[in-house]
């Protein structure tokens, strides 16, 4: 899909199912042995390093939507202003 571009590492997908995998609600449990991992610790590390990576984009989307409004409002006041 990528047209050979771009070199990607087996985590990919790793990350792509676990992250899919826990958004569909499949317990920790299921998700540690699918990726065979020993401990459900080592997939709770795992998950909790994707949540993180879930809130940094959703905190860029706010921010995002934020300067934009505010970027808006200037350009509306300088517009009243002429």
């Amino acid at each position: 899909m990528l047209g050979g571009k771009y070199h990607l590492s087996s985590y990919v997908p790793r990350h792509t199912w676990a992250t899919m995998a826990r958004q569909q609600g499949i317990p920790i449990g299921v998700i540690s042995e699918s990726l065979g991992h020993t401990s459900e610790k080592t997939t709770r590390i795992y998950m909790k390093s994707l949540e993180k990576q879930r809130l940094d984009t959703a905190n860029s989307k706010i921010i995002r939507c934020v300067w934009d409004k505010k970027m808006k409002e200037k350009s509306r006041y300088a517009m009243v202003e002429e």
